[in-house]
């Protein structure tokens, strides 16, 4: 079996938010190999709001056209409360660390990863159990 491959052969959901269209085309074609994703792209904070149900993985990139994508995560939270949230980072500093982890990112990287890397770890977060949140 693939290592992108569950045993119950459900669809993980990711919704990728990035203004970069080549960036987001290219992990969105790394994703769209693996049977078991189902992969949304939107390139605004106002586009991703019109893709929000049934998320899995929301993989976000913190500074869109429209404001902060760490403004998304109460949204993504409402509509999907056990997704999980990956903030892609052009500059992943200790202070935008904190501030993305604060307002309830699960994991933060820098869009200077590999796309593999980025890949893998939206499979790892789309697999992993959700974890209680505080309310």
């Amino acid at each position: 079996m693939d290592a992108w491959e569950d045993d119950t052969g459900e669809m993980t959901r990711v919704l990728l938010v990035e203004d970069h269209a080549l960036f987001r085309q290219a992990l969105s074609l790394l994703l769209y190999r693996h049977p078991h994703m189902e992969v949304m792209q939107a390139g605004t904070l106002a586009e991703a709001r019109l893709l929000l149900g049934g998320i899995d993985v929301v993989a976000l990139d913190n500074y869109l056209p429209d404001g902060a994508g760490t403004d998304l995560i109460v949204e993504v939270r409402s509509n999907n409360p056990g997704a999980s949230v990956l903030i892609l980072n052009d500059a992943p500093d200790s202070a935008n660390r904190r501030l993305a982890l604060a307002a309830g990112a699960d994991r933060v990287m820098s869009k200077a990863e590999s796309a593999c890397i980025i890949v893998d770890e939206i499979k790892c977060l789309g697999d992993a159990d959700p974890a209680p949140r505080p309310s």
